[in-house]
C-alpha cells in the first residue's frame, strides 16, 4: 500500500487496511470457501424465508418472512466482505479491496437494519 503504514502496537489489524500477512491457505479458506458458505446458507434462508439461530440456554430459534429475507442480505453483506477483505487484500489489490469492503459494509449494515426494522418495529 502506498503511503501509509497502519500502527500495529497493538497486534491488532485495522479493518480499513488489507491483512498484514497469509499465504495461499488464509487466500482459499477465508476468502472463497467462508464467502461461499455464508452466501450458501443466506440463499436458503432467502428461499425458504427462514433463519435459524442459536439461543441463550440451547436450543434454536426461528426468524422467517420479511425479516430472514432482510437476515440473508446481511448473510450476503457478511459473505462478500470476507471475499473481498481475504481474497482481495492478499492478493493485493488494494483499489478493489477498498470498494468492495466498503459496499459489502454497506450491504450488511442495511441487512442489519432491515432485519431489526421488520423483527421490532413493522
Amino acid at each position: 500500500m502506498q503511503g501509509h503504514e497502519p500502527d500495529n502496537s497493538l497486534g491488532i489489524e485495522d479493518l480499513s487496511y488489507p491483512p498484514d500477512s497469509g499465504g495461499r491457505v488464509k487466500m482459499i479458506l477465508l476468502g472463497i470457501v467462508l464467502p461461499i458458505a455464508l452466501a450458501w446458507y443466506a440463499q436458503l434462508g432467502f428461499e425458504r424465508e427462514l433463519f435459524y439461530i442459536p439461543e441463550r440456554r440451547g436450543g434454536w430459534d426461528q426468524i422467517h418472512g420479511t425479516a430472514a429475507k432482510w437476515l440473508a442480505l446481511c448473510h450476503f453483506g457478511a459473505a462478500a466482505f470476507a471475499h473481498f477483505r481475504w481474497w482481495w487484500g492478499l492478493v493485493p489489490s488494494y483499489r478493489i479491496f477498498s470498494w468492495g469492503s466498503t459496499l459489502s459494509l454497506i450491504l450488511w449494515i442495511s441487512g442489519c437494519s432491515g432485519t431489526i426494522w421488520s423483527l421490532f418495529f413493522y
